[in-house]
C-alpha cells in the first residue's frame, strides 16, 4: 500500500509542459512574444489571437502564482508593449477570457474575428 501511495504521489507531481497556442491572421511575428511566454516560469497554457492591431491573450497561471494574476497580468502586457508598442494588448487570466480566446482560434472570417475581440475587450472592462 505504501509503494502505490508513494509512486501514485510522484507520477502526480511531474512537471507538465507548458502549452502556447497562437492564432496569427496578421503581419505580425509571433515568435518574440510566443518565447515570452515560453520563458514565463509563473505560466501553464496560453492561449493568443493575433488580428491587426490586436494581441488577445488568455494565460493559466501555476497554483501557487494564481494569488498575483493581476500582477502577472500587467507585467506581460507591459513586456509585449515594449515589443510591439503600436498594438492594442490584452492580457487576462481570468477563464471566460480563455475559453472565449480558444474558441476564436478556429474562426476564419476576419470580420467575425474582430467582432469577438471587440466583445472580449469590453467583457474584460467590465467590473464584476
Amino acid at each position: 500500500m505504501i509503494i502505490i501511495s508513494v509512486i501514485l504521489l510522484l507520477t502526480g507531481c511531474n512537471s507538465v509542459e507548458k502549452k502556447v497556442l497562437i492564432n496569427n491572421t496578421s503581419a505580425i511575428s509571433e515568435k518574440e512574444v510566443e518565447e515570452l511566454f515560453l520563458k514565463d516560469p509563473r505560466l501553464t497554457n496560453v492561449v493568443a489571437v493575433f488580428n491587426d492591431k490586436d494581441i488577445l491573450a488568455g494565460v493559466t497561471v501555476k497554483t501557487f502564482s494564481r494569488f498575483k494574476k493581476a500582477k502577472i497580468e500587467k507585467e506581460l502586457k507591459e513586456k509585449i508593449e515594449n515589443l510591439h508598442s503600436e498594438l492594442n494588448i490584452i492580457v487576462s487570466a481570468d477563464l471566460k477570457i480563455i475559453m472565449e480566446t480558444r474558441k476564436m482560434m478556429d474562426e476564419k472570417d476576419e470580420k467575425k474575428l474582430k467582432k469577438n475581440i471587440n466583445e472580449l475587450k469590453s467583457l474584460i472592462k467590465e467590473e464584476t
